[in-house]
């Protein structure tokens, strides 16, 4: 079943309305990525960098903090759009430099075991007692024992992932008959319902190139439509999906969009732009540093103008592994 927001919520207001780790035994891994690419001003993964395009430095940590704010306002405050009952181990996969998921999921369930796994190599000081982050990588066959998990959550791994019927067999197996699991991505995807979006516009031209170089690259970043029947081939059931509306801007009449604007327009603007176009057009387009620059600038200065009434969806597919599985 799938919820979305109304658009009617989409309405706008007039202008003046306006305002201790643990690594895995993966030597090759462990080895490979501390030897990071710079590249355009930004840090990058080398290992396997063909295959992962967003950068790995504090820029982007402040980007997944932001993230990690606006999905607790899409949630109304909770962690996850799954509805959790005392779980006692729980696997972040893909937890992000910033860590806020885990370490949220370990001070909502003190009970529980969290486990968070990222490619980057993740040392955090003072850990909780049940948090361990471990440096990994989610395409490789994991050594987790089999039915092992409550809950697995994954966000945000749109465009990272080139085989997710793949990455969901090993979630099946590895999650406790009964465990949840949910999958959940901001979408790439700038909508506009009123006409204020023109084809003309640098936004548009943006939106298109970065679509053509993806799939020419192989990148699929926006596979939420693809996962309620991925999740249903790969044997989980009680399939559930949600969108829910964020605005890029602060137009919306309504105040709690108003707000979720807010946020996302600060994190498109001074960093999602950069960390999703900037590797993809150098390499992937054959693109000067220079010209992309003066294309996002044009892009970030039409979004500041708050006339174009665009948006986004958050959006959300959970299900349970069968009690028989």
């Amino acid at each position: 079943m799938l919820t979305t927001q109304s658009p009617k919520q989409l309405e706008a207001g007039s202008s003046d309305e306006a305002d201790n780790a643990i690594y895995t035994d993966y030597d090759s891994i462990a080895s490979t990525i501390p030897n990071y690419i710079y590249q355009n001003g930004r840090r990058y993964h080398s290992y396997h960098a063909e295959k992962y395009l967003l950068p790995n430095d504090e820029r982007e940590q402040e980007r997944l903090d932001f993230l990690h704010h606006i999905f607790r306002l899409v949630l109304d405050g909770d962690l996850c759009y799954t509805k959790l009952d005392n779980p006692e181990k729980i696997l972040d996969i893909g937890t992000g430099i910033s860590q806020n998921v885990s370490y949220g999921f370990a001070d909502a369930y003190p009970a529980a075991h969290v486990t968070g796994t990222d490619l980057s190599p993740i040392q955090p000081g003072g850990l909780p007692d049940n948090v361990e982050f471990i440096v990994d990588d989610a395409l490789q066959e994991w050594t987790f024992p089999e039915s092992s998990f409550d809950f697995i959550h994954i966000r945000c791994l749109g465009g990272g992932i080139p085989d997710w019927l793949q990455l969901l067999a090993q979630c099946y197996k590895t999650l406790r008959p009964g465990g949840q699991l949910e999958l959940s991505e901001a979408r790439t995807q700038l909508l506009c319902d009123d006409g204020t979006l023109p084809n003309t516009s640098l936004c548009m031209k943006w939106m298109k190139e970065h679509q053509r170089l993806a799939a020419k690259c192989g990148f699929y970043f926006d596979v939420f439509p693809e996962f309620a029947g991925w999740v249903r081939d790969s044997g989980f059931v009680e399939i559930d999906t949600s969108e829910k509306i964020v605005p890029a801007g602060t137009w919306p009449r309504d105040q709690n969009l108003k707000r979720r604007g807010t946020y996302f327009m600060a994190q498109l603007l001074d960093f999602a732009l950069d960390s999703y176009s900037v590797a993809l057009f150098t390499r992937g387009g054959g693109w000067d540093e220079e010209d992309v620059r003066t294309l996002l600038n044009g892009v970030k200065a039409e979004l500041r103008t708050n006339k174009m009434h665009v948006y986004t969806h958050f959006s959300f597919c959970i299900a349970r592994k069968p009690l028989n599985g």
